[in-house]
């Protein structure tokens, strides 16, 4: 929304219904909760980087991150093996996926070689 909003404004239309919608539901909900200080580092045309940000009311807490043995620690390593098992079946699905291109001559290194099997190739006699 906030893109939209940016977008309206910059084609001059401050008084569209829905730059009026947009720009009150962010005063409303989202700018009434905001305080602190953001730090950025600018930079020529476009290009900035975010270099702090303060706040009292900011979600983020590294104390709550930590997965090392920390009192009331709010996960454990064991808890990264459900997302490295999804990673996994993803990384499956995509290797079957290259499979099938490679077995229809979709993949090649040029000039016609196919790729290797990673992996899975035999070792010369």
């Amino acid at each position: 929304n906030g893109r939209k909003l940016g977008r309206l404004l910059y084609q001059g239309r401050w008084f569209d219904p829905q730059a009026i919608m947009l720009r009150e539901t962010a005063q409303r909900w989202v700018a009434r909760a905001i305080t602190g200080e953001v730090t950025l580092e600018l930079r020529r045309g476009n290009d900035y980087s975010l270099l702090n940000t303060e706040s009292p009311n900011l979600t983020y807490a590294p104390e709550r991150l930590s997965m090392e043995k920390v009192e009331n620690a709010p996960f454990s390593p064991k808890d990264r093996i459900g997302q490295l098992t999804m990673r996994n079946l993803d990384i499956t699905d995509t290797r079957a996926k290259l499979g099938v291109y490679s077995r229809a001559g979709l993949l090649t290194m040029g000039k016609g070689q196919p790729l290797p099997n990673l992996g899975h190739d035999k070792k010369p006699d």
